[in-house]
C-alpha cells in the first residue's frame, strides 16, 4: 500500500452530508491535510477507479426508506465491495450503530449484515464498550483488525457566535429559566414522552427557577407528532420546533440551554452528545452504551449519567449544569480531538495495508489479523479490547 502522500481512500460518505451530519468532513478533510486522497463513493468510482481503502459508515441507514431502495442500494455495494477487494482495495467499516434506527426491515437487514461482514477487512469502534456487542453480533471480528477511535467533537464544525442571552431572545424563552433541550430527529427509542413527562412533573428547581422543556428536531411518525404539540399547547412550558433545524440556525438551541437531556432507551454512541458538549453543553444521558466511556474521557460534570430517569436525576443534572460556564475555550474535550481521531485513522489504514493480499477472498485471514490488532493497541496505548 501507498505512503499517506499517496495513500487513495473511496469514503462512503466523504462529504456529502455535511449539512447533516459534519462528522465525515471533518475526518477527511483533516485526512487530505495528511496527504490522503480522498474521493466520494460512487458505483462509477467503485468499478472505473483504484483505491488502497474503502472506508464505509451507516451501510445501514438505507433500511430507514423503503425495502426496494435498501435492497437495490445494499446490493449494489456488495458488488461493488467485491470487485474493489479483488483488485486488491481494502474494507474499513465505521461501525456507528449496529442496526438501522427504525428497525423496519429486519429481515432483509440482517440479511445484508451477514453479507457484508464477510467483506470487511476492519473495524473501527467509536468507544472500547462498543466492542463487545459487535463482536457478539459478528464473531468474525475477533479476529480482525479492529481499531477504537473516539467520535471527534464538532467544535469550529457550526456556526457559533450567540450568547445565551441572545439566543433565547431569538427563540422567545425566558431569560432567567432553566432550560432543557431535546435536539435531534424524534425517533421510538430516543424516549421523548418520558423526558415530556418528567419535565411536567418538575415545574421548578429548589432555587425557583422555573424549568422550560425545549424540543428541536423532526418526528419520525405522526403519532409521536401528534403527542409533542398537544403537549405543548397544553403546558407553557414546554416548547416545540418539530422540523429539521439548519445548520446555522443549531447554535440558537444549544446556546440557549443549560442541560442537553438525551432518554434513550437504548444507546451504543451519540453524535447528538458529542454535539452538545462541542456547544459547552453538559449531557443527561442513561448509563449505557459508550455514555460511561464519555464520561470517563470528560472531567467535571459536563457528562451526567443515570440509571431510572426521573424529576430528582432532572433536577440534580440542572443544578449542576447551572454551576457550568456558558462558553468555554473547548480544552476539557481534548480527548475528542478531530487531528488525533484523523491520524489514529491513518494509522488504521496503514495497518490494513500490511495485510497479505489475497484478491478475491471474501475473509481476510486470521494469522495477520491478529498480530496487527496488537501492534494497533501498542502504537495507541490501548488497553487489550474487549469491544464493540
Amino acid at each position: 500500500m501507498s505512503d499517506s502522500a499517496n495513500l487513495s481512500v473511496l469514503a462512503r460518505p466523504a462529504f456529502t452530508n455535511r449539512l447533516e451530519n459534519p462528522y465525515n468532513a471533518a475526518l477527511y478533510t483533516e485526512l487530505s491535510a495528511r496527504g490522503v486522497s480522498v474521493s466520494e463513493y460512487s458505483l462509477w468510482r467503485a468499478f472505473r477507479g483504484r483505491y488502497d481503502i474503502c472506508h464505509v459508515h451507516w451501510p445501514e441507514s438505507t433500511f430507514n426508506a423503503s425495502l426496494p431502495e435498501a435492497l437495490l442500494t445494499t446490493q449494489s455495494l456488495l458488488r461493488a465491495l467485491d470487485w474493489m477487494r479483488a483488485r486488491g482495495t481494502r474494507v474499513i467499516w465505521t461501525a456507528h450503530n449496529l442496526r438501522a434506527h427504525e428497525r423496519r426491515f429486519e429481515r432483509a437487514e440482517s440479511r445484508f449484515f451477514n453479507a457484508f461482514a464477510k467483506r470487511v477487512d476492519g473495524l473501527i469502534s467509536l468507544s472500547e464498550v462498543a466492542l463487545a456487542p459487535l463482536y457478539e453480533r459478528f464473531p468474525e471480528f475477533a479476529a480482525r483488525p479492529s481499531f477504537v477511535i473516539p467520535h471527534p467533537h464538532y467544535r469550529a464544525e457550526y456556526p457559533d457566535g450567540v450568547t445565551r442571552s441572545q439566543a433565547r431572545a431569538q427563540l422567545g424563552l425566558p431569560q432567567d429559566c432553566a432550560l432543557v433541550l431535546f435536539f435531534g430527529r424524534i425517533l421510538g427509542y430516543k424516549n421523548v414522552p418520558k423526558l415530556i413527562e418528567v419535565v411536567r412533573r418538575l415545574p421548578r428547581l429548589s432555587d425557583g427557577r422555573e424549568v422550560v422543556l425545549l424540543i428541536a428536531g423532526k418526528p419520525h411518525d405522526r403519532t409521536t407528532e401528534t403527542l409533542i404539540r398537544h403537549a405543548a399547547a397544553a403546558e407553557p412550558r414546554i416548547r416545540a420546533r418539530l422540523s429539521h433545524i439548519p445548520q446555522h440556525e443549531t447554535q440558537h438551541y444549544f446556546r440557549a440551554a443549560n442541560l442537553v437531556a438525551l432518554p434513550y432507551r437504548d444507546i451504543l454512541n451519540s453524535g447528538s452528545a458529542i454535539l452538545a458538549l462541542s456547544f459547552d453543553r453538559p449531557v443527561l444521558l442513561p448509563r449505557k452504551g459508550a455514555a460511561s466511556e464519555l464520561d470517563r474521557q470528560i472531567a467535571g460534570d459536563w457528562v451526567q449519567l443515570y440509571d431510572d430517569f426521573d424529576e430528582r436525576v432532572l433536577e440534580l443534572g440542572l443544578l449542576r449544569a447551572l454551576g457550568l460556564p456558558s462558553v468555554t475555550d473547548g480544552r476539557h474535550l481534548s480527548a475528542l480531538d478531530p487531528g488525533a481521531a484523523a491520524q489514529a485513522t491513518l494509522e488504521a489504514y496503514r495497518a490494513l495495508g500490511s495485510l497479505q493480499s489475497c484478491p478475491g477472498r471474501t475473509e481476510p485471514q486470521r494469522s495477520s489479523a491478529r498480530p496487527l490488532a496488537a501492534r494497533r493497541r501498542a502504537a495507541h496505548g490501548l488497553a487489550p479490547r474487549l469491544e464493540t
